[in-house]
């Protein structure tokens, strides 16, 4: 059984909700939405074996944060990776959504600060006017 600490779980959680959220943009669904349709299951099942492979936590706790029994995690993660070996489009599609997850790897609770802390940094420049952004840019050059 994996090993994790209170910090650690709270880095995990927060990497499993970055996940998830990857999964939903590349796949344009929510998958923590209660359905039985393949166009929401298999998304989740992708999101439930990368949750699971990523971070540190056992199936039942990747469970908790899917609403799910680990069992339901364990035949995700089996029904993903016979996907990996047989489904073509899926291969295809895999590295994309892999580069999408792995931009949001991050090891250590520094790394999880500072990426926290870029975050911030980008919602702000984001919302702030083009102009108004020179003009800070002129006061602090």
């Amino acid at each position: 059984m994996k090993k994790y600490n209170r910090l650690t779980s709270t880095l995990c959680r927060e990497k499993t909700r970055k996940i998830i959220a990857a999964v939903n943009k590349f796949y344009g669904v929510n998958c923590l939405e209660f359905s039985r349709k393949r166009i929401i299951v298999a998304p989740r099942q992708v999101a439930m074996y990368y949750a699971y492979k990523e971070t540190n936590l056992c199936s039942t706790s990747v469970g908790l944060l899917f609403n799910k029994d680990h069992a339901t995690i364990l035949y995700s993660i089996k029904m993903v990776e016979s996907m990996m070996k047989f489904d073509p489009k899926f291969k295809r599609d895999r590295k994309a959504l892999e580069d999408e997850i792995f931009k949001i790897n991050f090891k250590t609770p520094k790394e999880f600060e500072l990426f926290k802390l870029k975050e911030e940094v980008n919602e702000l420049v984001n919302g702030m006017k083009l102009d108004k952004l020179t003009e800070l840019k002129r006061l602090y050059a």
